[in-house]
């Protein structure tokens, strides 16, 4: 058998992987039954249909052409780990103005074509959005500045 997609391949295992994990991790809770379902049921369930289209999308790999593996570009990974990293950091300390500013505007430095305009428009409308959504409509206890 000739892998004639390799992208579509890869992309399969990798939806294999992360379904069998999940369902591994999930197996040291209890299942229950459909009446009356345990902390494992819906995690195994979401695992097992995210492994069958895993490996649907591995098998179509296997008989329809696509394109190939992109090169990795470790960057935008990096950064966005970090301003990840950083939003959980600074939402502590901060509050979530700050810590969603710090979010967008690290998290741009992952493509060189982000300017910064953009990106500080992007900030405002998330800022806006998450105070509006989390804060004031479903009252959520999130400190929007530091010392709150």
């Amino acid at each position: 058998m000739r892998i004639r997609s390799p992208k579509d391949f890869w992309s399969g295992i990798f939806f294999l992987a992360i379904a069998l994990g999940f369902i591994a991790l999930a197996r040291q809770y209890n299942l229950g039954s459909m009446h009356r379902m345990g902390p494992a049921l819906f995690p195994i369930i979401v695992g097992t249909l995210l492994a069958g289209l895993g490996l649907l999308i591995a098998g179509r790999a296997l008989a329809f052409d696509g394109p190939p593996v992109p090169r990795f570009h470790a960057r935008p990974i990096l950064v966005s780990i970090v301003a990840i990293t950083l939003y959980g950091i600074a939402l502590q300390w901060l509050g979530l103005v700050a810590a969603l500013a710090v979010l967008v505007i690290v998290g741009s430095f992952a493509s060189p074509e982000s300017r910064i305009a953009s990106t500080i428009a992007l900030a405002a409308a998330l800022i806006l959005f998450s105070v509006a959504v989390f804060v004031w409509l479903l009252g959520l206890p999130i400190p929007l500045w530091p010392g709150e």
